[in-house]
C-alpha cells in the first residue's frame, strides 16, 4: 500500500511533538518543584543586597505584626556553625523556626516544643566535620543557606510590648568566636574553637533575572547549591534528568534546540498557570500547594509560629 504524501509528513512529525509534550509537562512539575528556592532566592537577594541586612544576624523588627514580634536573619553556614540561644519565656508563646531553601519549617523551637526554657542550640551546616558541644542541642541544617524566623507573641498592651522586646533583643545568634567572647566576659570560660574570627560573609549571588524565560530553573538551582537533599526530594529532583539540571548551576538552554526550549518556557507558563489557578485549593504539601505558598505568603506565619 503506498503512503500519501500528507500521510508521510504526519508520521514524521507525531514522534518529535510528542517528545515536546513530555518535555513541556516535565519542565511544568520541574517549575513547580523548583518554584520555592527561586521564591526564597529572590527573597535573600532582596533582603542582603537590596535592603543590606546582613548575613548571618537578627534583625529585630520593633512593631508588632498581628500579635507577633517578629525578628529574622538570614545563616550563611558554608563555613562555621552558628549559635542561637533564647531566654526564658515565662509562659509566652514563641517560635523559633528554620526555614529550608524549599520554604518547609525544617525545625522549630516553640513553647510547644520545648517549653519555657528553650536549651541553646547550635545549628551546624551540611559542609560542618567539627564536634558539636554536649551544652547546645544540634541542628543539621540540609543546606548552607536558612532562614531564620522568631516571633514571640504579645498583646495589645505597651507595657506587654516593652517585655517582649526585652526578650526578642536577649535572643542572641552568634558565631563561634562571638559565643567565646562573651563566654570569656561573663563566665571567664573559654569554648574550644579557634579564636580567629572569619571574615564576614559577603553575598556574592548573581542578581534575579525574573524577565528572563529561564531564571526561575537558575534563581531555584543557585538557592539550592550545597544542599544535601533529603531523600523525597533528591527522588523527585532525579525525575528530572531529561532537563540536565545540576544544583547550584544555571540552566544549561543551549543543550537544547529552539523547538526544545520553547516547549520547556511553555511548561514554566504552564507552572504559573497552575499555581495561579488552583494553587489555593491543591492538597498541601503537594508540589502545586508549597509553590502556591511560596508565591503567595512567603513571609505569613506558619502554623508552628501561631499560638
Amino acid at each position: 500500500m503506498k503512503l500519501g504524501r500528507r500521510a508521510v509528513l504526519a508520521a514524521s512529525i507525531a514522534p518529535p511533538a510528542r517528545a515536546n509534550d513530555a518535555l513541556r509537562d516535565l519542565a511544568r512539575r520541574a517549575a513547580l518543584y523548583l518554584t520555592p528556592p527561586c521564591e526564597m532566592y529572590r527573597r535573600r537577594h532582596r533582603d542582603i543586597v537590596e535592603r543590606g541586612d546582613k548575613l548571618n544576624r537578627l534583625v529585630r523588627q520593633l512593631s508588632p505584626d498581628a500579635g507577633l514580634l517578629p525578628a529574622w536573619a538570614w545563616l550563611d553556614l558554608s563555613s562555621e556553625p552558628l549559635f542561637l540561644s533564647l531566654p526564658r519565656m515565662e509562659g509566652r508563646f514563641y517560635s523559633a523556626v528554620l526555614l529550608d531553601p524549599f520554604a518547609r519549617v525544617f525545625v522549630q523551637a516553640s513553647r510547644r516544643t520545648t517549653g519555657d526554657i528553650p536549651p541553646p542550640y547550635m545549628i551546624v551546616g551540611p559542609a560542618w566535620k567539627g564536634g558539636v558541644s554536649s551544652e547546645v542541642a544540634p541542628i543539621y541544617a540540609p543546606a548552607p543557606s536558612m532562614w531564620l524566623r522568631l516571633r514571640i507573641a504579645v498583646t495589645d498592651d505597651d507595657e506587654d510590648v516593652d517585655v517582649a522586646r526585652g526578650l526578642q533583643a536577649r535572643t542572641l545568634l552568634e558565631t563561634p568566636d562571638q559565643r567565646n567572647e562573651r563566654r570569656i566576659l561573663e563566665m571567664r570560660e573559654l569554648m574550644r574553637f579557634r579564636t580567629t574570627a572569619p571574615a564576614e560573609p559577603l553575598a556574592d549571588w548573581p542578581e534575579p533575572r525574573p524577565r528572563e524565560r529561564f531564571d526561575l530553573f537558575d534563581a531555584g538551582l543557585a538557592m539550592l547549591s550545597g544542599c544535601s537533599l533529603l531523600e523525597p526530594d533528591r527522588q523527585q529532583f532525579d525525575t528530572f534528568a531529561p532537563l540536565r539540571l545540576r544544583l547550584g548551576r544555571r540552566f544549561d538552554a543551549r543543550a537544547f534546540s529552539e523547538t526544545e526550549r520553547e516547549a520547556i518556557a511553555a511548561g514554566i507558563a504552564d507552572a504559573e498557570t497552575n499555581i495561579r489557578d488552583d494553587g489555593s485549593r491543591s492538597p498541601s504539601n503537594s508540589l502545586l500547594h508549597l509553590a502556591w505558598i511560596a508565591k503567595t505568603a512567603l513571609g505569613a506565619p506558619t502554623d508552628a509560629e501561631r499560638p
